[in-house]
């Protein structure tokens, strides 16, 4: 290639690059002057003389348009038509062919050599004016009404007629026949044949361009996406290239993110973990979902190297936090390790990330332990035990993290028998499986706190005669259900017989467990986990508040290592009244109380005892999924552990909290007909089909790398079953691989 021809090509470039943009149709200079893409010289230089005196005396001149131009704007669009004829090629390509299509109605085309002179079939302007009106129609509307949240089904039609058209224009021979032909006409030493080259590969890459300019500005996220998705549907463009521009035009984002974190990671190295996840909560995030719905990571290495480092700034803002507050950090911390797993992308980063959050998981878990013990030693009035288990651990910490918690505990015990405060179970709660990222938390603290309490607890109860786990009440009167926990009587009631236990009653007698008895309170569970967005402070209905405690106090029964022994479990359920109740106990006022009994209900006796601290093992409850009832099912917002044919199987699922470790989450039991409102059988597809619709509509705004299970019922459902028929939906990763923490 010669440098002539280099610099006809280059200036071609330029005059394409000008045009591009969502305001391409609005400042073409054909369409400013009101001229007709085929006027020549002489008509330009008449029509310039007319109009530019009259708009410099401020006169208001008939354009033959409503744009808003001004003077500046009319001398550089005559500049362009008359100044270089490589841009004015271009404006003519992007503005109506025909006379009778000139924005001023003017022109027979006479002298122009557009008329009588060009072999293009009349076909071929027809086509391209109808591109070229439906893309400009297509930018005009979005253009005007994206600000205002554009999702606008006519702009979405013009956008999808308009590249339709110019698809079909630009494939046709006779389209470069029309240009070769302008080319000839224009007959200036600036253009040759080079030029069709030029415009035949830039083109539908300029075209393209106004989408994606859009799609980077748009307010939100739904915009952005269907912008992004006609931008990928435009013809004759390689996705690659259209991937290259959106990268192109994220620019912006990635430095909004990049200054954010910079910002964050500088607070972070000052000591302020909260204002450093504050920055990302607030900044960061925001930034990374519009990068998402643009470039989104699973296309983009730079989306998603951006994404990782956010994650790894989040993981180092809740081991710093974790390093200094000990437990005191375990809800931010456990929130930010949640987060920070949801972002990274690096597998490195992600095992770091879940390194990081079990052992904040085990620190948790050992100060639930010392606390468990504590309560049970302040019950039986083993106060200098409880102290001596606590100096004891406060010694091994050696000034590290926790010793204010300890230190708090022991100002309990300070207070006794007065204002001191039973945890009940559960009192920090457990974070949820971990993320990932690239500084490693440091986790010998609380692995040697874990070494330390063994020994610290066997050494205190070493000098304990009493053979038992804790003390248990005697005869008397038992508090196990009152609105506040933290007013219940420690676990260990024995009650004597069934007909004492009365559903909703806020005390039961109980008698030694020495003594014959039906069944014994082993715990106070909390119903609502930490993890799944499906269980909130809302009364979920008597279905589900049923549901939950059921399940509570089945993964209680699970794990206290009694499999074999004939044991059954019973559990209270909170009324309607209880949900979202301000109360003082960490367990919340939605929680329900468990007693053991024989599952024959036949008597315990001291042999049967059970034992008093659950988590003995990690086993699932097993629950059903698909019962005649919902209220026997697994409830929402609980997790099936391992991976199962969820259609086939419905028996016995292993069941689990969704902070633990598990495949799929399950997100509801939506009804599909009520008992008086469901008609004959409609058959398995209009079944599966409104069972389908149900589950998605509760699963909206969920992950694209999660799977939808739809269960729906079989047509025996219909037949002899007096009870609503009803679906049940989970989700898993498409990779079917383990996850924790909720949806």
């Amino acid at each position: 290639m010669v440098d002539s021809e280099r610099a006809v090509i280059d200036e071609t470039t330029a005059g394409l690059l000008e045009a591009a943009g969502p305001q391409m149709y609005r400042r073409n200079a054909f369409r400013i002057t009101g001229l007709p893409t085929y006027a020549d010289r002489r008509t330009v230089r008449q029509r310039q003389q007319r109009i530019t005196p009259a708009l410099e005396l401020g006169a208001d001149v008939d354009l033959g348009h409503s744009l808003p131009v001004g003077l500046d704007d009319v001398r550089g669009a005559f500049d362009r038509i008359l100044g270089d004829p490589r841009r004015r090629l271009v404006d003519e390509l992007f503005w109506l062919w025909d006379a009778e299509g000139a924005v001023n109605g003017s022109g027979s085309g006479n002298g122009s050599g557009q008329g009588p002179t060009c072999q293009c079939p009349k076909s071929l302007h027809t086509d391209h004016d109808a591109a070229v009106r439906a893309h400009s129609a297509a930018l005009d509307l979005t253009v005007d009404d994206l600000s205002a949240g554009w999702g606008d089904s006519e702009a979405t039609q013009l956008w999808t007629d308009a590249s339709r058209l110019w698809g079909q224009v630009l494939r046709r021979a006779v389209f470069w026949d029309h240009v070769r032909h302008r080319i000839a006409v224009l007959d200036d030493r600036q253009l040759d044949d080079s030029v069709i080259d030029t415009l035949r590969d830039a083109l539908p890459a300029t075209l393209v361009k106004p989408l994606i300019e859009l799609a980077s500005t748009a307010p939100n996220t739904a915009d952005r996406l269907l912008l992004t998705k006609l931008a990928h549907g435009w013809p004759l463009v390689p996705s690659s290239l259209v991937e290259d521009q959106l990268e192109e035009a994220a620019a912006p984002h990635y430095e909004s993110l990049r200054a954010t974190a910079k910002r964050a990671s500088s607070q972070l190295e000052g000591g302020d973990w909260d204002g450093a996840a504050a920055q990302v909560y607030e900044h960061a995030l925001p930034a990374l979902k519009q990068l998402e719905a643009l470039v989104p990571h699973a296309r983009h290495r730079r989306t998603s190297t951006a994404r990782n480092d956010v994650a790894v700034l989040l993981n180092n803002c809740a081991t710093a936090a974790t390093d200094a507050l000990g437990p005191g950090a375990n809800l931010k911390a456990s929130k930010w390790f949640r987060t920070a797993g949801e972002l990274a992308t690096d597998p490195v980063t992600q095992q770091t990330i879940r390194t990081n959050r079990d052992g904040l998981r085990n620190m948790m878990e050992t100060f639930n332990q010392i606390r468990t013990q504590v309560d049970q030693l302040v019950a039986a009035g083993r106060i200098s035990l409880a102290r001596s288990l606590l100096l004891n651990v406060k010694r091994q910490l050696a000034g590290g993290a926790g010793t204010e918690e300890i230190d708090r505990m022991m100002d309990d015990l300070r207070n006794w028998p007065g204002s001191y405060r039973r945890s009940g179970s559960g009192s920090y709660g457990t974070p949820g499986t971990p993320g990932r990222s690239r500084k490693v938390f440091a986790l010998v603290m609380a692995v040697v706190l874990l070494i330390l309490l063994a020994r610290a607890l066997t050494g205190v109860f070493d000098n304990d005669d009493s053979g038992d786990s804790g003390a248990r009440p005697g005869t008397g009167t038992f508090v196990l259900s009152a609105a506040d926990a933290e007013e219940n009587d420690p676990v260990g009631g024995c009650i004597e017989r069934e007909s004492d236990w009365e559903v909703g009653a806020r005390e039961v007698d109980t008698v030694p467990c020495d003594d014959a008895h039906w069944g014994e309170v082993v715990a106070y569970q909390p119903l609502l986990g930490r993890d799944s967005t499906y269980l909130t402070r809302k009364y979920p209905g008597a279905d589900q508040a049923v549901a939950l405690s059921r399940f509570r106090c089945e993964l209680v029964l699970a794990r206290l290592g009694t499999e074999g022994a004939g044991l059954a479990v019973t559990h209270t359920v909170p009324g309607k009244e209880a949900w979202g109740m301000a109360v003082r106990s960490q367990l919340g006022a939605e929680y329900t109380t468990c007693v053991v009994h024989r599952a024959d209900n036949g008597a315990m006796t001291e042999e049967d005892r059970v034992p008093l601290n659950a988590g003995v093992t990690e086993a699932p409850a097993l629950m059903d999924t698909f019962s005649q009832f919902v209220r026997d099912n697994a409830p929402v917002g609980s997790c099936v552990k391992s991976k199962k044919d969820l259609s086939a199987e419905s028996v016995d699922l292993p069941i689990v909290p969704c902070e633990e470790s598990h495949w799929a989450e399950i997100v509801g039991y939506p009804v599909l007909y009520e008992v008086d409102d469901r008609p004959p059988w409609p058959g398995n597809e209009a079944v599966y089909a409104r069972a389908e619709a149900a589950c998605e509509d509760l699963t909206k705004g969920v992950s694209s790398t999660m799977r939808l299970h739809v269960v729906y019922p079989a047509q025996d459902w219909w037949s002899g079953l007096s009870t609503q028929i009803y679906a049940m939906c989970a989700v898993s990763y498409v990779g079917d691989n383990l996850w924790g923490g909720g949806l």
